[in-house]
């Protein structure tokens, strides 16, 4: 069950104090594979101060981002992630489990110095359909980290928001960060209230927390079986030979931005000491949807079967960030939209071909 204020979608100011890269980081051991089921005996934390709850799309990449950075974390996640990325993982740095259950997550927690929350829910049409679930699925867990770092305040965290949604249809492009947050459909207003919540925890606990507000990401650890993901659904189903199904006849206008970029940023951001709380992770230029699947096509090398779809009104007409403040504080120069389209494209070739 919810509490209230998960219920009403928690409406309060907030303000908090900086986030910086957690200390103490060791260095990478041999990779493992070994999931470590939930709420079993855990063996004990290899040295990871880096927690990472949800690998699933996001979450792998980051988990890959931070093996490579020499930050090997341990990781919280409902269901097994891919071979590929659970081998890169020290044994007993694979839990299996919820966070919202208390013992798992406290045990998890111990000798950790940063949470990266990048668990999801439900997907945007879904969480229209049956927001009291998509609510448990993601604000449910998140309000238990929260009420456990309360008893470990020097835990700095960040959470994995939605640029795309979170700010509804703005009225100038790209929108920054401080323009208002007024979502339109049940997915954004869920990360918005998941955004207040982080901020009100670290107002009320004097905890360094930032909220990474993403545009619409793409790329690796994204299967189209899942049913998420503009992008690798067109390929998917380009190369099936199945219709592909256009909403408003492709107009919408939408930030794409490689979960790689997305995962150097999480990691580059732990080495910024800044009072900004807040930060749009994107590609700062716009492209339409239909765009989008002329470059599906060209990396299928066959044209698409489209079916129109009147648009739908949880989603924006257009949404593009302005990422230059976050560009002030890292190296960050997204790569483009068609190289990303053809590294997802090979990605799901070589790697995820009974997938594609």
């Amino acid at each position: 069950m919810l509490d209230r204020e998960a219920r009403g979608y928690l409406r309060w100011p907030v303000r908090s104090k900086r986030c910086r890269r957690p200390t103490g980081l060791g260095n990478p051991s041999t990779p493992g594979s070994s999931a470590v089921p939930a709420p079993g005996n855990l063996l004990p934390v290899q040295g990871s101060k880096i927690l990472v709850i949800g690998c699933g799309f996001i979450g792998a990449n980051i988990v890959e981002e931070l093996v490579a950075s020499s930050c090997p974390p341990r990781v919280l996640t409902r269901s097994q992630p891919a071979a590929a990325v659970a081998a890169l993982l020290r044994e007993g740095d694979l839990v299996l489990g919820d966070a919202k259950d208390r013992t798992v997550l406290e045990r998890v927690l111990q000798g950790v110095e940063h949470v990266i929350f990048s668990a999801g829910g439900l997907l945007p049409a879904a969480s229209e359909e049956n927001p009291e679930l998509d609510a448990e699925l993601t604000l449910g867990p998140l309000q238990r980290v929260l009420e456990t770092l309360r008893r470990q305040p020097e835990t700095s965290l960040t959470y994995l928001s939605s640029g795309g949604t979170v700010y509804g249809e703005p009225r100038d492009v790209p929108v920054g960060e401080d323009a208002p947050a007024a979502p339109v459909g049940a997915y954004g207003r869920l990360h918005r209230a998941c955004e207040e919540a982080v901020l009100c925890h670290g107002l009320e606990n004097e905890s360094r927390v930032r909220v990474l507000r993403c545009s619409s990401v793409y790329g690796r650890h994204q299967y189209p079986d899942r049913g998420q993901g503009a992008l690798v659904t067109f390929l998917n189903r380009i190369e099936a030979g199945r219709p592909v199904e256009i909403f408003g006849g492709g107009e919408s206008v939408r930030d794409y931005v490689y979960a790689g970029d997305v995962a150097k940023a999480v990691v580059r951001l732990f080495e910024v000491d800044t009072e900004d709380q807040v930060l749009n992770v994107g590609c700062g230029e716009g492209t339409k949807l239909i765009d989008l699947l002329r470059l599906a096509e060209h990396q299928a090398g066959r044209q698409a079967e489209i079916v129109s779809q009147p648009p739908r009104e949880f989603e924006v007409c257009q949404i593009v960030l302005d990422i230059h403040r976050l560009q002030e504080l890292i190296d960050f120069t997204p790569i483009p939209l068609d190289e990303g389209v053809a590294l997802t494209h090979r990605w799901l070739r070589a790697e995820a071909p009974a997938r594609v």
